[in-house]
């Protein structure tokens, strides 16, 4: 059973260390409350630590991955910026998503993709089947191409081009990010669909969250559409990852994702290094 643990951020004071009786404790502040990982039941399959209500498109690859491989796992929602000191001590990054694996010695794991990979190769030692991830050597190859390309290409075409505000700049932006997306509306037309390499794989899970989140804000803020005379296999690809299960688990509404990014394109947010404009 999947339990969520939202954590209430307030300043509270651990003892550290052991002193003998009569001695005064030394006494250290954590910031960011109480440190989930303390309470972890040894018996925890697999601790997934992200943000409250499905908002980050990383931790979306990692709760689809999860979900794909129906793995059992407990829920972490971590709040609070700055970070809390008891998650930057499990992601020094202090990003999400992070994975904690009790059963494993308290094996620490983040960075999407490699969570991904890292959940996939868990699976198989359990002698479970799935075609997340290929195990022919090119294919997987194939996978890691695509998600690299969605990584340093495609992701920041996509924000540059939503949070661009110089109308000269607007064709030349959209443009590129077209160019970029053509990427995988040419490898879908080489599979010959529904998914990137035919089955659903971990290149639909790396960059679906970021093309999800394209045709809502994009509609929203630039009136734009993905142009179906260039891009139908990549639209009837989108609809086939949204009638998944995983996907639906783990996705934010449309009214909650214009109520995120209304905030991200007020505040000309550089979302990570992703958004180029000057």
């Amino acid at each position: 059973m999947m339990m969520r643990a939202l954590l209430v951020f307030c300043s509270i004071h651990l003892a550290s260390g052991f002193v003998s009786a009569g001695v005064p404790r030394p006494v250290t502040e954590l910031r960011g409350g109480y440190d989930a990982t303390i309470g972890a039941h040894p018996s925890t399959p697999i601790q997934f630590f992200t943000l409250p209500g499905n908002t980050c498109p990383y931790a979306q690859r990692t709760y689809i991955a999860l979900k794909e491989l129906q793995l059992p796992f407990d829920i972490t929602e971590v709040t609070g910026m700055p970070k809390p000191d008891w998650y930057l001590s499990i992601n020094p990054r202090g990003k999400v998503p992070a994975l904690r694996v009790p059963t494993a010695d308290y094996a620490v794991i983040y960075e999407s993709a490699i969570c991904n990979e890292f959940l996939c190769d868990y699976a198989t030692s359990l002698e479970q089947d799935h075609t997340l991830m290929p195990t022919d050597p090119f294919l997987r190859a194939k996978v890691r191409l695509l998600n690299d390309h969605c990584d340093n290409v495609f992701s920041k075409t996509q924000f540059t081009y939503l949070m661009n505000k110089d109308d000269e700049k607007e064709d030349v932006l959209c443009g590129e990010m077209e160019s970029a997306l053509a990427t995988y509306e040419d490898a879908l037309a080489e599979s010959e669909g529904p998914f990137l390499l035919g089955t659903f794989t971990l290149a639909d899970v790396h960059v679906f969250p970021f093309v999800q989140r394209l045709v809502i804000t994009l509609k929203h803020w630039k009136n734009y559409e993905l142009p179906r005379e260039k891009f139908p296999n990549l639209l009837a690809w989108h609809d086939s990852c949204l009638g998944r299960e995983s996907v639906k688990e783990s996705s934010m509404s449309k009214e909650k994702m214009i109520e995120v990014y209304e905030r991200f394109v007020g505040a000309d947010y550089k979302f990570g290094g992703l958004n180029k404009n000057n």
